[in-house]
């Protein structure tokens, strides 16, 4: 089966609670996982799996989470992701921010995008608390997403 990095930014616990879930899918589904929060990840490893996750959640108006966004983010900027490919999760939350909400996947569409990656797969965009939305919105994408992997 596949080899898939996960490769997160998470504050509150939200998008890791989601890469949990979509770990623990996966692995269900015999493939091989490994989720790492972006600031512990080595940037000269971002390429050579078979599909890349980047999941991030939204800050301020429109930014990208903190740790991700000062630790991980600037060490990847010259990468080439020449036949990577990836999917993008993204989280936000309208009470914070309706102008901006979930700019984070957008973001890390567009990376890829820009950086020669392949994107597989819709975004999986998340409002709010994503606790809710495990068992439907989050578990329907995912098991799509298996389907092309």
């Amino acid at each position: 089966m596949a080899q898939v990095q996960i490769i997160y930014g998470s504050n509150s616990g939200n998008t890791q609670m989601v890469c949990k879930f979509v770990t623990a899918f996966l692995q269900e589904h015999g493939h091989e996982v490994v989720m790492t929060r972006g600031e512990h990840y080595p940037e000269n490893q971002l390429t050579g799996h078979d599909l890349l996750i980047l999941a991030c959640s939204t800050y301020e108006h429109g930014e990208l989470e903190d740790h991700f966004r000062y630790s991980f983010w600037p060490r990847i900027q010259k990468l080439d992701l020449a036949g990577q490919k990836a999917v993008v999760i993204g989280l936000g939350d309208s009470k914070y921010d309706t102008d901006y909400n979930i700019e984070s996947g957008r973001i890390l569409a567009k990376y890829i995008e820009t950086h020669n990656g392949e994107l597989i797969h819709e975004n999986l965009m998340i409002n709010r608390c994503p606790l809710s939305q495990l068992e439907t919105k989050v578990q329907a994408w995912v098991a799509s997403l298996n389907k092309k992997i």
